[in-house]
């Protein structure tokens, strides 16, 4: 019996045992799972000694490219070429203002050749009255060119007429001695009368005999 009871209880003690370590098994399991898991803030060196472990970079955003533009002002336009349609309305506008003969003459000048044929032939006839003989040869150019309209060609030799004589002969001689300016033939006949002969198209000629004639007949 003594070694029966013995054997029980050796028999016992290991139970005993197999069952704490199953309740400590048990225990340290369930507490492992109810733990968030923690990632490890070290990282072991070379050396066996633990160092902090950076955090991996932030993405870097980039500012969204914008396109990139002219920021010159934009040329600004002339408009001493452009014709004037409402010419009628700027004529009136210089004829009532307060300014002078003089300054409305070289306004009326300034606009003349941007008119329409229209406009000039009206704008010459008053150049005749405003424009002084001083201003004169900007508008003397005009006469001068065969490519000018006849009907303002002849508005302006008539002007070209009622001129002193250093204006008049001068610009006569350089209307004639062109062949294909629609006022040649009438320029000439007109510096005949002054000069009471007729030289042909030797325009020297001419020339030397308008320049003595004011010089025997000055204004």
């Amino acid at each position: 019996m003594s070694n029966l009871s013995n054997v029980l209880k050796v028999i016992g003690g290991i139970v005993a045992v197999v069952a704490i370590g199953l309740l400590i098994g048990w225990l340290g399991s369930s507490g492992h799972r109810n733990s968030p898991p923690v990632p490890p803030t070290t990282a072991p060196d070379t050396a066996g000694e633990s160092r902090p472990v950076a955090p991996p970079p932030k993405p870097i955003r980039s500012a969204p490219i914008q396109p990139i533009t002219n920021t010159d002002p934009p040329a600004v336009a002339t408009t001493t070429s452009e014709s004037v349609t409402n010419w009628s309305d700027t004529l009136e506008q210089i004829l009532i203002s307060p300014a002078d003969e003089a300054d409305k003459g070289r306004k009326l000048l300034e606009l003349f050749p941007r008119l329409p044929e229209e406009g000039q032939v009206e704008v010459a006839r008053h150049l005749s009255n405003l424009l002084s003989d001083q201003d004169y040869p900007a508008l003397g150019k005009y006469l001068a060119d065969p490519k000018m309209p006849e009907a303002v060609l002849e508005v302006l030799l008539g002007d070209a007429l009622n001129r002193a004589n250093g204006i008049k002969l001068p610009m006569l001689l350089s209307v004639a001695r062109q062949p294909d300016h629609p006022k040649a033939g009438e320029a000439k006949d007109i510096l005949e009368l002054f000069l009471e002969e007729n030289y042909g198209d030797d325009w020297n000629l001419w020339q030397t005999k308008v320049e003595q004639w004011l010089k025997d007949n000055p204004d």
